[in-house]
């Protein structure tokens, strides 16, 4: 048996400080302590750069000032730039000078508070911050290793664990050779034989890309240290030797292309830049920044001009190589569930095309130079799309004489490689080019149809390959057209040209890799006992083992399943006064040889075997069985073997990787994404293994891989430093990569998380409690997962969780605690008791089984509730939570005067107020807010007739199961069943389900939509598998909604006011992650009887509302206890989850069982609550229960909502309301929807819901400033106040005695009778009011006189102002009249030059009507449309006359004129529609606004035959011609289907004349038997008042294409000839062509410009207007103004003075708490 003993945690530091190792502490003795181990002192060791400041930097500074990220310009992973500081400027560190070294200023805390590191991580400790003080004070020496180094060499070299991925191979020119990318070098070999050549070892980990030169003399290498460096290594293949290694940027490179003539090499970075240098020198040529990600590959174009490079921004960019100028986008593409962007590129070898591919898996074909103009979004280049491939393309390849293309994609440890024919060409014909010089969207459909087929055109498949064991990320072709395929199991396969496989290369296993051997095995095992005597210890609780009866320990047995495996022991003692209490950290722990255990109580298995764990507090002692295998005994493949889903993904989430604020993140962190939280393992194992080509994964080497480098700190991480060298994350994620990094789906998930002890209590604050949680998964086992799971609390204020399940208690209090693992959940309450000492145990009263559960409550969290309410405050609080309205004076009086036992006359009140007129509106009003009863989404005859519908319910107290079921099986249209509005108001099946389960489960599915719920057990595919259930719901047209629409956006139309909800066959939704169709399926079982042939909502009616579900009336119950009680038993009141459970469970299960067993009654459950005593205490406090909120011990104020609020206001001043669009007298808990609002904003302002959601935070009960406005300088309660209709000057009349007029006021304001003193501040406010008016006489008599002598003294000064002011005028006119004169001679002589030119234009118009007559010869027969129905949606009115003609009048604005016409016409071809001018319009119209103008957005034209002239069909516009048209308005836009947009038929600059537009059909209307057509004229621009104000509209049945023609005004003249016309119709014919003439518009506007007034003289101007404004006589001062009428005013108070004190008082006792809270 072993006794454990622990160092405290300074110890351990110190430890760490002066250098030593683990082995060094574990080799001392007993009773030997650090210091007297032989060596220098702490103070003699100089401190170690390398070994103990180096550390520190990487834990806490590398992250974020390293080379890839230089926050504040500073970087510390190069020791120069470390030295000399970032951008301040002042050097970070002074060697032997700390007092100087800015460095030491950031990171030494002052309060707690470092500048460095940043929030949210913690400062450096006392310990490392004077550590790095020393080093600084002794020189600030380098002692680490100078330059990057390799530890193998040709006679070292590498040994691979496994076969490695390999990113790139390439072959050589003449075949001879193969290169491929391994593990610190690149492997040469012969391509006959398999043969290992030579193996090019340098200092770079990583290649990503080797590539030949073109003459084969060289290869280039690039890649370089992962997060560290990158490197560019050129060798002679020949003769192994390395001719030039050039380090670049902060990480590895990736692409190598080399030029034409071999003289340049181009590579692309992490830094987005693509470069190219000196392929002797190493110089630096080229260096382009165009690109937003990093570069993935590049290739120089045949004639070696141009670069192509590729990126992960999903770009391909152009680069002219001399000038290094980004010339194009040559194509992008858009990845689906996959990212990484584009991956690859080859060059053809002598034309300007490329072959890309990348994360889409299509491999396509592009042209380099454009041969059409580029616009955004065009895709020109494209030249052939091929066929798509499983996975992400990693690869691609063109042979030799470019007879080939081939891809290799990859994904889930599968490939498939593809070779194709290069057979086309990119050439273009003419009418290709014209049709790709246009944008996607602005083809036709025909030109998409050759775009599509230019590009789709089938491509020869040549060959295809798939490995299934494997992953493949490079592939070559030789020369002999042979494609060869390097997959990740050590092979190099080879495909031959007739597609046949030849023999694989077998490359790995020529690498010589010897076996581990039994040493390298047992070394590479985790160490549990070394682990734990790292952790930090926590100090040992001091405990008096005499104050202890007891102790037990949890758990009482423990098995230990594999070298990971632990268990966290609590140890509960229970005290001499019978309290519990964690002693865990106070206890003595023995332990058998093969556990080890730690000063928490956490306990590891070192090896086999089974035993027993004694642990001791004082004589008190308890025992653990336990049990050890596969530890140290086993299968070496079955010892300390790791599981992805089972080991790995608690890791990652408990290190951060996959959290929300790191690479969980919705757009991850640095291009490196994982689900949120681990929920989907299959895109974490493509992420680690695949992306990137396996760059954060390296099986032949794991300890290289970034997956362990980063958090161990050893490569800069923004993360810092999350584990360490032999800990168990580091082993578990080493092992998982060493095995070969596998996923295994059907892993046993788990099933259950509990948590130990169950809500526990903390006596003293301050003090902690150990928790322990324990996973159950699906085949049995339950492992402890008290480290890996998230234990977060609820209310910090009372509580805060630590690592390790260590709860920590801050003030009294309860706290949620809530803890997580692997996506299930678990919750406890924790009970922070404090000083209780006052406390004494007794009996509460109780009046049934509510109050039992509460006070069983109190005992638990002692706490003493308050008294009984008395019957006043009882009869307020009840009459305003059932009615929503205050008691009258009279009923209050009524109820104290009533000597019936409390209980019983309480009961009765309940009993009249539950169902009364009051009940029903109100809580009517809770529901209309609850289903969103808004014109917004209803109209207003939708909203009213849904509230109807609501009211009945709850007239009939329906059940609410029957109410639920009635709303989500809705069908019809909403206008006959209004419950079917639940569904036009939501819509979507998405919508839809997230309100369901919020509203009648009180559960919150929006969260787990795009990953599973971050707080809860749902998952995304429940989220889509519930929303199914909605995936039938169709909305259609109702006709009985005759044309009228509700809403509408720039983004979404109007909807019809009616529509039909219907269950259609058909719909389904499609899960937003994967693409495929989610079938039905509820998200956890309930037994009841679904019906099997019902439509999808019937089974989900029935399972929701069913009586065992879980949440249905759960959630309703608390729900209308958060109502009536303040605070819901869990909070909010609809949020229920597991981290938020209910304060008392025991009373919510009671409530939730008799809401079921009364059959869902709400009026049953109100009853219950409110006849409990607990419902009816009161809100005054004791000094044990005044700082609890949450058990009910006493009763809590609520500020009165909105409505309820207003209508109290006039319930105590008698004022009628005045609601607009509402009957006078309605109260505003009876409005019909939430668009009815008053003009003051006052129920808005005061919180009333917007009704947009089924969320209880829509409602606000705030007091802020906006409410407080309201109330205090509001004219809602002003004018309630004030108004001469209201109901207190009779109150004074009746009430002749002071006294009875306060307590009247009082009774109907607060529902109670004004004390003495409250009695004798209302005489007094009698006194004030006579003392105001004497004071304000008095200063008014005083100002008179001021004023006076003022006024006399300023009319004087005006008086001489005025007389310089006409001086100094007369003599500026004869000043300046010459001037004056000169200017009128000179508007005069224009004035006649530009009569004579208009003058000469007129003359030219007679011609010009007989040219027009002529275009104008063709004539169609119209047949003006006689009109039976005309409407306005802006209320105009529209009045049809004799010729057939609609003049529109009263209101103007935008609008939508609807116009039927009965017809028995037979083929109509088409319509005219003419804008009449008419003098009664301003300018002669034929528009409404001030210049007769007028714009038509949209012209739409529906037919109903006269057997159904209700259904309406469209009418399709083919074409359009109108006589004149406003500059930039075109007729097509009239029929785009744009209806709201700012284009459409406008004649501004002809106005005052008639107009017309002619339309040609697409069909014609056959109208066999006769029909109605309706016309909708839409006329939505944005300038004021642009409608029609006269038109008519004609058909015609001409055949043929349809001209412009003339109007029935202008035909008849025509038709006329010359001789025969008087001079009205010439002049007609003149006016019209005048109008619309351009040269005669110009010239009227030269003349209109030269009759311009001449301006006048500036300086006369200002003197006149100075003149006249001292004209004015002295004004009298404002404020003596306004002092006669506050004194006028104040006289009328005086006058009735009683009325004044009154309205006084009751303004006072509106804006109190008494009045604004129920009590």
């Amino acid at each position: 048996m072993k006794t454990h003993f622990f160092f405290g945690r300074a110890a351990a530091l110190l430890l760490v400080a002066v250098g030593f190792s683990h082995a060094c502490v574990g080799s001392l003795s007993a009773d030997e302590s650090p210091a007297s181990a032989e060596g220098p002192s702490v103070a003699e060791t100089p401190v170690s750069f390398s070994k103990q400041i180096e550390p520190i930097f990487r834990q806490h500074c590398y992250g974020c000032h390293q080379g890839a990220k230089q926050l504040g310009a500073y970087v510390m992973t190069d020791f120069t730039s470390l030295v000399r500081g970032g951008e301040t400027g002042e050097p970070a560190i002074v060697p032997g000078h700390p007092e100087q070294s800015y460095l030491i200023d950031q990171i030494t805390p002052v309060d707690g508070v470092a500048e460095m590191p940043k929030s949210p991580a913690k400062p450096l400790g006392e310990v490392e911050v004077e550590l790095v003080r020393r080093w600084i004070a002794e020189g600030a020496k380098n002692d680490s290793t100078s330059g990057p180094a390799t530890p193998y060499s040709a006679d070292n070299p590498p040994r691979y664990n496994e076969a490695p991925a390999v990113p790139s191979i390439d072959v050589s020119p003449d075949g001879s050779q193969i290169a491929i990318a391994g593990l610190h070098e690149v492997l040469l070999i012969d391509a006959d034989s398999g043969v290992i050549d030579r193996r090019l070892i340098g200092i770079s980990p990583r290649i990503n890309s080797v590539r030949y030169s073109p003459d084969g003399s060289r290869l280039a290498a690039t890649g370089g240290t992962p997060g560290v460096r990158g490197e560019v290594q050129i060798w002679n293949p020949a003769s192994g030797e390395l001719e030039l290694s050039a380090p670049f940027t902060y990480d590895a490179l990736s692409g190598a292309g080399w030029s034409p003539d071999g003289s340049k090499l181009a590579f692309g970075a992490s830094d987005n830049v693509v470069r190219a240098i000196d392929a002797g020198t190493g110089t630096q040529l080229l260096f382009q920044g165009a690109h937003e990600d990093w570069i993935r590959d590049v290739a120089f174009t045949p004639d070696g001009t141009h670069l192509v490079s590729v990126a992960r921004d999903m770009s391909c960019k152009l680069t002219e190589v001399e000038t290094e100028r980004f010339i194009d986008n040559i194509t992008s593409i858009t990845p689906g569930a996959l990212s990484g962007g584009l991956s690859s590129i080859a060059m053809h070898p002598s034309r300007n095309e490329i072959l890309i591919g990348g994360a889409d898996g299509v491999a396509k074909v592009y042209r380099i130079f454009r041969e059409t103009a580029r616009k955004i979004g065009d895709d020109a280049n494209l030249i052939r799309t091929l066929p798509a491939m499983k996975g992400r393309i990693f690869n691609v390849a063109i042979n030799d004489d470019a007879s080939r293309i081939a891809a290799v994609a990859t994904l889930d440890g599968k490939s498939e490689v593809r070779v194709w024919a290069y057979d086309f060409t990119g050439t273009l014909t003419d009418e290709l080019k014209k049709i790709l010089a246009k944008r996607v969207a602005d083809r036709s459909a025909d030109e998409k149809k050759k775009a599509d087929a230019y590009r789709k055109t089938e491509t020869k498949e040549l060959a295809a390959y798939h490995i299934d064991d494997a992953a493949a990320y490079a592939i070559a072709f030789a020369p002999d057209n042979s494609l060869l395929i390097a997959a990740s199991n050590g092979t190099l396969q080879r495909l031959a040209e007739d597609g046949t496989v030849a023999d694989a290369i077998d490359w790995y296993r020529a690498t010589e890799n010897a076996e581990a051997g039994d040493e390298q095995r047992i070394a590479a095992r985790y160490d549990a006992g070394a682990w734990i005597g790292t952790l930090e210890t926590a100090s040992k609780d001091k405990v008096d083992p005499k104050s202890i009866q007891s102790i037990q320990v949890s758990p009482q047995s423990a098995e230990f399943q594999s070298p990971y495996a632990y268990v966290q022991l609590v140890v509960t003692a229970t005290t001499t006064d019978g309290d519990t209490i964690d002693v865990t950290r106070a206890c003595n722990i023995e332990t058998p040889e093969f556990i080890t255990a730690g000063a928490a109580g956490l306990l590891c298995g070192t090896q086999n075997g089974g035993g027993e764990v004694v642990v001791s507090l004082g004589e008190h002692r308890d025992s653990v069985k336990v049990v050890a295998n596969n530890i140290s005994q086993g299968s070496d493949g079955a010892i300390g073997a790791v599981d992805f889903i089972r080991d790995v993904n608690p890791v990652l989430s408990r290190l951060g990787c996959n959290q929300g604020t790191c690479h969980g993140a919705q757009k991850g962190k640095n291009g490196f994404k994982l689900s949120l939280r681990g929920y989907d393992p299959i895109f974490d194992l493509r992420a680690l293994t695949d992306d990137l080509a396996a760059r954060r994964i390296n099986a032949a080497a794991p300890e290289e891989s970034l997956m362990l480098r980063k958090p161990l700190g050893q490569t800069p991480h923004q993360g810092g430093v999350l584990m360490s060298q032999g800990d168990p994350y580091h082993a578990i994620l080493r092992r998982w990569i060493a095995d070969g990094s596998q996923l295994e789906l059907n892993t046993p998930r788990v099933t259950k998380l509990e948590v130990y002890p169950q809500n526990p209590v903390i006596q003293s604050i301050g003090t902690e409690q150990q928790v322990r949680l324990v996973a159950h998964y699906a085949d049995g086992r339950i492992r402890d997962v008290t480290r890996e799971a998230f234990i977060e609390s609820g209310n910090t204020e009372v509580a805060t969780a630590g690592k390790g399940g260590l709860l920590k208690a801050v003030r009294r209090g309860e706290a949620a605690i809530l803890a997580r693992y692997e996506g299930n959940y678990v919750a406890t309450t924790l009970t922070v008791m404090g000083n209780r000492e006052d406390y004494q145990e007794q009996d509460y009263e109780t009046w049934g089984k509510i109050d039992e559960l509460v006070a069983a409550k109190w005992r638990r969290v002692k706490v003493q509730p308050s008294e009984l309410a008395d019957d006043a405050a009882f009869l307020r609080r009840v009459t305003l939570d059932l009615t929503g309205l205050p008691p009258t004076s009279e009923q209050v009086r009524d109820f104290l005067a009533d000597d019936t036992p409390t209980q019983q006359k309480r009961a009765q009140v309940i009993d009249q107020l539950l169902g009364s007129e009051g009940y029903v509106d109100y809580w009517t009003n809770k529901w209309a807010d609850l289903l969103q009863v808004n014109r917004k989404f209803l109209g207003v005859e939708g909203s009213k007739a849904f509230r109807d519908w609501i009211r009945t319910a709850v007239v009939e107290n329906r059940p609410y199961d029957q109410f639920a079921r009635q709303i989500l099986t809705a069908t019809g249209s909403n206008k006959d069943n209004p419950a079917a509005s639940y569904f036009k108001v939501l819509r979507d099946p998405e919508n839809t389900m997230e309100n369901t389960t919020h509203l009648f489960l009180g559960i919150r599915f929006n969260c787990n939509k795009c990953h599973d719920h971050p707080f809860e057990r749902w998952t995304q595919d429940q989220y889509y598998e519930l929303a199914a259930y909605f995936g039938q719901v169709d909305l259609q047209n109702d006709p009985a909604s005759g044309g009228k629409k509700i809403g509408g956006t720039a983004v979404e139309g109007a909807k019809p006011l009616y529509e039909k909800v219907v269950d259609k066959q058909d719909g389904e939704v499609i899960h937003g992650r994967t693409g495929d169709v989610a079938p039905p399926s509820f998200p956890y079982q309930v037994p009841c009887d679904v019906p099997e042939q019902g439509t999808r909502r019937e089974k989900l009616a029935t399972w929701m509302t069913d009586a065992d579900n879980p949440y249905f009336a759960r959630s309703f119950v608390n729900r209308l206890w958060g109502y009536l009680l303040g605070v819901g038993l869990i909070e909010p009141i609809d949020d229920i989850r597991a981290g938020n459970p209910p304060t008392n469970p025991e009373l919510l299960n009671h409530l939730t069982e008799q809401f079921v067993e009364s059959g869902f009654d709400v009026r049953a459950m109100l009853r219950q609550i409110c006849n409990s005593r607990t419902y009816q205490l009161s809100v005054a406090t004791n000094p044990l229960n005044e700082d609890d909120t949450l058990n009910y011990a006493r009763a809590i104020p609520r500020r009165l909502p909105a409505e309820v609020i207003y209508d109290a206001v006039h319930a105590l001043t008698g004022a009628e309301s005045n609601i607009p669009g509402m009957p006078k007298g309605t109260r505003a808990a009876a409005v019909t929807d939430s668009g009815v609002k008053l003009n003051d904003g006052f129920l808005q302002n005061l919180g009333r819901p917007v009704r947009e959601s089924a969320c209880e935070c829509e409602r606000s009960s705030e007091l802020q400033l906006g409410p407080i406005m309201a109330l205090i300088g509001g004219p809602t309660v002003a004018t309630a106040i004030a108004d001469p209709k209201n109901e207190l000057e009779r109150i004074v009349q009746e009430n002749p005695d002071d006294r009875e007029l306060a307590t009247e006021i009082f009774l109907r304001s607060i529902g109670r009778p004004p004390t003495e003193i409250e009695l004798a501040a209302f005489d007094q406010i009698k006194q004030q009011i006579k003392i105001d008016h004497e004071l304000l006489e008095k200063e008014l008599a005083a100002k008179e006189t001021e004023w006076a002598e003022r006024k006399q003294e300023l009319e004087q000064i005006r008086e001489t102002k005025l007389a310089e002011t006409n001086a100094q005028l007369a003599a500026r006119i004869e000043a300046a009249k010459p001037e004056q004169e000169r200017l009128a001679n000179e508007r005069q002589a224009r004035i006649e030059k530009a009569t004579k030119a208009l003058e000469a234009v007129n003359q030219k118009l007679a011609e010009k009507v007989k040219q027009w007559e002529s275009d104008h010869a063709a004539a169609v027969e119209w047949h003006p449309l006689r009109p039976s129905k005309a409407s306005s949606t802006n209320k105009a009115k529209l009045v049809a006359a004799a010729d057939r003609s609609i003049t529109a009048s009263g209101k103007a604005g935008k609008a939508v004129y609807t116009v039927h016409f009965p017809t028995s016409l037979k083929n109509i071809t088409g319509f005219r529609l003419e804008a009449l001018s008419d003098p009664s319009l301003p300018s002669n119209g034929p528009g409404l606004p001030p210049n007769g103008n007028f714009v038509i957005t949209e012209l739409e034209i529906k037919v109903a035959s006269d057997a159904d002239p209700k259904t309406f069909s469209d009418v399709t516009i083919a074409s359009g011609k109108a006589d004149y048209l406003q500059q930039g308005f075109t007729i097509e836009a009239t029929f785009d289907g744009n209806k709201r947009d700012q284009g459409g038929w406008a004649v501004a600059g002809a106005t005052g004349a008639d107009h017309w537009a002619t339309f040609k059909l697409k069909q014609p209307l056959e109208n066999p038997d006769g029909c109605v057509l309706q016309f909708q004229i839409h006329q939505f621009h944005n300038a004021a008042d642009h409608q029609l104000g006269r038109f008519r509209i004609s058909a015609t049945t001409d055949g043929g294409d349809i001209p412009l023609d003339l109007p029935e005004t202008l035909r008849s003249i025509v038709s006329t000839p010359d001789a025969d016309r008087d001079e009205a119709a010439k002049k007609t014919l003149i006016d019209y062509i005048g109008k619309t003439d351009p040269e005669r518009a110009k010239a009227e506007a030269a003349l209109a410009e030269a009759k311009k007034a001449v301006p006048r003289d500036a300086e006369t101007v200002r003197l006149e207007k100075r003149r006249d404004a001292l004209m004015v006589p002295t004004p009298d001062d404002a404020r003596i103004v306004r002092l006669r009428s506050d004194v006028a005013q104040s006289k009328q108070q005086v006058e009735r003075l009683r009325l004044t004190a009154a309205e006084d008082l009751t303004w006072a006792l509106i804006n109190s708490p008494a009045f604004l809270f129920n009590h």
